[in-house]
């Protein structure tokens, strides 16, 4: 089983523990980063340009993660939907505290299409 790019043995099922995703995210390196970037929309006019600080949280290091993951040359990258959302699901469990990443979350959710970058 994968969530967000991380292997967890079949052995596991389809349910995963938000702790071991947790784990595994603790360990991204986010040093030296402190904002993600998020353009959200497809027409110039619906464009709007998110952006996220929270660098404490699950969902800026998980973000953190797949940007690096994804994106080796460090250009803005589209975020595939699947990982937008389980990003959103357990970082909506872990993070439920902080008002500003539930709104980003909720944003997540939308079928609009996002691109990220770091800075």
């Amino acid at each position: 089983m994968f969530v967000l790019g991380f292997h967890f043995p079949a052995s596991m099922g389809n349910i995963i523990p938000d702790e071991l995703v947790a784990e595994k995210i603790a360990g991204v390196d986010v040093s030296g980063i402190k904002e993600i970037k998020l353009l959200m929309g497809t027409k110039d006019k619906d464009k709007e340009w998110l952006s996220y600080t929270n660098t404490e949280t699950f969902l800026f290091k998980a973000m953190v993660h797949y940007f690096k993951e994804e994106n080796p040359d460090g250009l803005q990258k589209y975020m595939i939907y699947m990982n937008r959302y389980q990003m959103s699901a357990i970082s909506k469990r872990l993070d439920a505290a902080d008002d500003e990443t539930m709104k980003l979350c909720h944003n997540l959710d939308s079928m609009e299409q996002f691109r990220i970058e770091v800075a």
